[in-house]
């Protein structure tokens, strides 16, 4: 808990600032691939983190890893990782990457929906889910499908920390219940 309120904090402040200063999309583009770099890098992760390594070194491989993001939004998420990296922060880059998407999507009024299915849905059908999404949670929604071969029928979704089960298992649990409830 006290991690995602830590990340909480810096996420929120470079989604202010790149808000503020139009770099919305160029921040969205260059955070997540450095983010995954310290997440899916271990070597790189114990380097950012150790705490006997200068935070001048840690900015040097910054810079390297953001070499190849050239635009003006890329020096406002240096400046904004070597505030990270002083503040001894630097465990808290991947999560932080998190939670500024999140605030990216509030931003938007979109949310994402994790939609597990015994197949892969057509097009028409996802088109419908998403409409009828929206309309319950008054936001864009955008889609994840899961496929699911456990699930005899049905479709289960789940909204942020809501979920919908309208899979057959579910419908048969329900009704097992019902079942025992009548008294002969």
């Amino acid at each position: 808990m006290l991690q995602r309120n830590i990340a909480s904090r810096y996420a929120t402040a470079l989604f202010l600032a790149a808000r503020d200063s139009g770099q919305l999309e160029a921040v969205e583009a260059a955070f997540p691939p450095i983010a995954g770099a310290v997440r899916d890098n271990a070597d790189l992760y114990r380097f950012l983190v150790h705490p006997a390594i200068a935070p001048t070194e840690k900015k040097k491989i910054i810079k390297q890893l953001m070499a190849d993001l050239k635009d003006k939004a890329n020096e406002m998420l240096y400046d904004y990782l070597c505030l990270v990296v002083d503040k001894q922060r630097e465990e808290y880059i991947p999560l932080m990457s998190e939670v500024f998407q999140d605030r990216l999507m509030e931003h938007r009024s979109q949310i994402t929906a994790q939609v597990e299915t015994p197949y892969a849905l057509p097009e028409e059908l996802k088109a419908g889910l998403r409409e009828k999404l929206g309309h319950v949670t008054g936001k864009t929604i955008l889609l994840e499908e899961v496929v699911n071969p456990e699930l005899m029928g049905g479709v289960l979704v789940r909204l942020g920390d809501r979920v919908i089960d309208g899979t057959v298992m579910h419908r048969l649990d329900q009704l097992k219940e019902t079942l025992k409830a009548v008294k002969v």
